[in-house]
C-alpha cells in the first residue's frame, strides 16, 4: 500500500463520520399535513424535500415528515 492509497482511504474514514446530533424544537404532534408553515422548513424552493444530512433531524422523525409533506401535496396545501 502506497502514500497514495494511506491518504485516500483516511480521506474516506473522516467523510464517514457521525452527523452531528441537534436538538429538535418540533413536537411531534406539530408534525402534521395542515401545518404547512412548519413543512415548508424541510422543502426546497422548487419543492424537494431536503434531505436528513442537512436537516439533521433523526430518522423516524424524518420519515414522519416526509409521509405529511406528501399528504399536504396531495390535498393541494403545498406545491
Amino acid at each position: 500500500m502506497g502514500p497514495k492509497t494511506a491518504k485516500r482511504r483516511s480521506a474516506f474514514r473522516r467523510a464517514n463520520r457521525a452527523m452531528p446530533r441537534r436538538r429538535i424544537d418540533i413536537a411531534i404532534e406539530a408534525i402534521d399535513y395542515k401545518n404547512p408553515d412548519l413543512l415548508k422548513k424541510f422543502v426546497t424552493e422548487s419543492g424537494k424535500i431536503l434531505p436528513r444530512r442537512v436537516t439533521g433531524m433523526p430518522a423516524h422523525l424524518h420519515r414522519k415528515i416526509t409521509r405529511e409533506i406528501k399528504r399536504s401535496r396531495s390535498v393541494l396545501m403545498m406545491k
